[in-house]
């Protein structure tokens, strides 16, 4: 075994490779490196392990790392998925797939900034940032554990989709049209577009209210968990989602004729008594009753919209809204900024109504 070794840096077929000798005098090569430079850095990084095990440091061997993108990515949920609940870790693996559909068979410290940055804007401008977010996770929890040298996606920025990325808002232009769509529902389900609009609720908010939570005497509706991915979860999205709504008159009306059920405690469930799963109920209840009813599609998220977009118009104070929805007052005005922007018309209106009237 030699003392001390250089190493070499060849070529193999289509890519490029590198062989030496690993800390027990063993010869070893490594391949699938898409340039000379980039298997020479990994081959230097690798000698210096090397030679730090011989010192008799102690950290993972390279040969026990993992050698690919997709057996990293395969620890790093086998071993992180545990700690999430399923529908976290099943968002995890399907945003996933991307890196591995792109760097599978690559070399996690193969990896480089620029070609990440590339990929990264190549990715759908609606999942860019999540999925890309969750790459870099990937690589860090590696690198933290030892079980890669670096992680490629340092230094990248990985801001929030633009305005002009995002989906579309679709509010419903009056309660006329939610009560059209309301009559092409299940009566079991009729209830649910008007609690949406008027409360401001996320679908998974909606999904995830039990009848307890329905407090008329006070004229509250409190918003404590959320269903989602088949996982009812205590808590809000966010610091302010656990809240108390205030219940309108249009609002106590739809819930008072929701059917009476005795065999759950959900306000609104499936016809068994559970949770309603919202990909199946928005299939095969809510765009079919849309379509009935003769509109534009929206989104069960567009009655969130619409309960945001109706008191920005009436001129509510933006804090009120964001409160009531459980959101920040930047995010309610970077969503809505060109409803705002008709709140601005109204006011310049009214200070000029003002200035006239006083002057």
């Amino acid at each position: 075994m030699p003392s001390g070794q250089h190493g070499s840096v060849v070529k193999f077929g289509a890519s490029w490779g590198v062989r030496f000798y690993d800390e027990a005098g063993g010869r070893r090569r490594q391949a699938g490196f898409r340039t000379k430079t980039e298997a020479r850095e990994w081959l230097d990084r690798k000698l210096a392990e090397v030679a730090a095990l011989r010192r008799g440091d102690r950290f993972v061997p390279t040969r026990e790392r993992p050698q690919t993108v997709d057996a990293l990515l395969d620890g790093f949920l086998e071993r992180h998925g545990p700690k999430v609940d399923a529908a976290t870790a099943r968002k995890l693996r399907a945003q996933l797939k991307h890196a591995r559909a792109t760097f599978g068979d690559r070399h996690p410290d193969g990896l480089h900034r620029v070609e990440l940055e590339d990929w990264r804007e190549g990715l759908p401008a609606g999942s860019r940032h999540d999925v890309f977010r969750a790459f870099r996770q990937a690589l860090a929890w590696a690198v933290e554990r030892d079980l890669a040298s670096r992680n490629g996606s340092n230094g990248i920025r990985n801001p929030k989709r633009k305005r002009h990325e995002r989906r579309e808002v679709h509010p419903f232009e009056s309660w006329q049209d939610v009560f059209v769509v309301a009559d092409e529902l299940d009566p079991r389900y009729r209830a649910l577009p008007i609690v949406a609009v008027g409360c401001g609720l996320r679908p998974e908010e909606l999904f995830g209210l039990d009848r307890r939570d329905v407090d008329r005497q006070a004229g509250l509706l409190h918003v404590r968990r959320r269903y989602t991915g088949g996982v009812l979860k205590e808590g809000g999205k966010t610091d302010g989602s656990v809240r108390a709504v205030p219940l309108r008159r249009l609002v106590l009306e739809a819930l008072d004729a929701v059917p009476t059920r005795l065999d759950t405690p959900v306000l609104f469930a499936a016809p068994r008594g559970g949770r309603i799963d919202l990909e199946k109920w928005r299939y095969r209840e809510w765009a079919p009753a849309v379509r009935a009813a003769g509109l534009e599609h929206r989104r069960v998220y567009d009655c969130r919209h619409t309960f945001a977009t109706w008191a920005i118009e009436s001129g509510v104070h933006s804090w009120y809204p964001a409160t009531i929805m459980g959101t920040s007052v930047a995010q309610l005005e970077d969503t809505y900024a060109r409803w705002l922007k008709r709140t601005d018309d109204q006011l310049r209106a009214a200070f000029d109504a003002y200035d006239a009237a006083t002057g």
